[in-house]
């Protein structure tokens, strides 16, 4: 876990409501130091924290005394023992005549200043009852030793991933997330779901593309984790509808990727749609057709897929005409068949009239790439027929009189058009 970043701020007076709080707290710590002891869920032979608390325990015997006290943090190699005195000191002394600030995450902290201990274990000691401050007095510890230690109504250390199931609870519901029953997932299977694995639980955190919001939750679950790694215990995958028949459907997202998004720098939503973008994109360039509309995946079925559809006859029998027979995926976000004639139309749009009428008629029109798909495909049934239909009746040729020409005329227009071009 990256080490916090403390910077000095310099001293004030310490306002009164402020300095009977952070003497409160010290008092507490003066009469019981086991407070900044966490609990054990590992498997350590020996604890990492028997020699630091066996120091704290050498200090009762100066515990009324705060200069003795404030000297004895500043000796010794053990920077939770010296933090504890420091603060310990405050106790004894019954007041804090000056109070130091640093920024801490974009928050101001008041912390008295005591001893060569450094300021992040000053901080974390004395705010030792808020969860995530005061991980900065562990986090040395943590990486050194590499333990695991969790921060939430508790404090539980472990030599390895094993987080505890309220930890993993407790963080998720700080996020804005609010699933029902205070589950860990929304529920919903849409084309995709961001889902994040806590291996040493077993859980998982399932999270649908409409769902998601602008944060990335990730970052909450690590937030008060400190550790050399603390995403060591998370996979991080988004399952999806696009895929060919028999795959997973499930992308894993690789290490770079995940730490960007523990950090921040992408979000939930973001990392939903850029999978299903480089998926949708991969599934396009395949060797086999495969056919989602919604959340359904057709796999290769293209007559399942049609038969799914809403829309008129024309859109279905242009698109059965066209996608027969070719390697050509189709991803709609809804069950219309608008919706697919469109996707495929402005790059494809001469091919499917070819199929669903025939190519001369096709090369007849001109470019239909910005047209109403049904409406061009309706204009080119209708030459087409046209066509066949004026083909099919006799040629008089350059023989035939007036009479005959006009009868011809008025046949061809019947054969046609009906009754209704013969009164134009």
């Amino acid at each position: 876990m990256a080490k916090r970043k403390v910077r000095f701020r310099g001293v004030k007076h310490t306002p009164k409501r402020l300095e009977s709080d952070l003497l409160q707290k010290s008092k507490e710590l003066l009469d019981d130091p086991g407070l900044l002891r966490p609990k054990c869920a590992g498997t350590c032979r020996k604890c990492r924290f028997d020699k630091p608390f066996a120091r704290i325990g050498k200090l009762e015997r100066i515990k009324d005394d705060p200069d003795a006290l404030v000297k004895a943090s500043k000796k010794g190699p053990c920077d939770i023992t010296k933090a504890y005195a420091a603060t310990a000191s405050l106790g004894a002394a019954g007041e804090i005549p000056y109070l130091a600030t640093a920024r801490l995450g974009g928050e101001e902290v008041s912390f008295a200043k005591r001893g060569s201990v450094g300021n992040d274990k000053l901080i974390g000691c004395q705010y030792y009852n808020d969860p995530r401050i005061r991980l900065l007095l562990y986090n040395d510890m943590a990486r050194k030793k590499k333990l695991h230690i969790y921060s939430f109504d508790e404090l539980v250390c472990s030599n390895a991933p094993n987080m505890p199931e309220d930890y993993l609870y407790d963080a998720f519901w700080d996020t804005p997330y609010e699933f029902p029953n205070d589950r860990l997932a929304c529920g919903h299977e849409g084309q995709g779901t961001l889902v994040i694995a806590v291996k040493s639980l077993g859980e998982e955190i399932s999270i649908c593309r409409n769902c998601a919001k602008d944060v990335s939750t990730l970052q909450y679950l690590i937030s008060r984790i400190s550790a050399r790694d603390p995403l060591d215990d998370f996979d991080v995958s988004v399952r999806h509808k696009f895929h060919s028949a028999g795959d997973e459907g499930r992308e894993a997202i690789p290490s770079d990727r995940i730490r960007e998004y523990a950090m921040g720098k992408i979000t939930d939503s973001a990392l939903i749609a850029s999978v299903l973008k480089d998926m949708a994109g991969t599934l396009k360039k395949g060797d086999v057709a495969t056919f989602v509309s919604g959340n359904t995946n057709h796999g290769s079925d293209l007559n399942g897929f049609l038969e799914s559809l809403r829309g008129s006859d024309v859109e279905k029998d242009a698109l059965k005409a066209y996608l027969t027979g070719r390697n050509e995926s189709v991803i709609i976000k809804s069950d219309r068949a608008s919706e697919a004639l469109s996707a495929l139309w402005p790059e494809h749009w001469k091919d499917i009239v070819s199929a669903y009428t025939s190519r001369e008629t096709a090369e007849a029109f001109g470019d239909q790439s910005r047209s109403n798909p049904a409406q061009a495909l309706s204009g080119a049934r209708r030459v087409m027929m046209s066509k066949d239909v004026i083909d099919s009746l006799p040629d008089f040729g350059k023989r035939a009189g007036p009479m005959t020409k006009l009868a011809d005329a008025y046949a061809k227009a019947a054969k046609v058009g009906g009754a209704e071009m013969l009164s134009e």
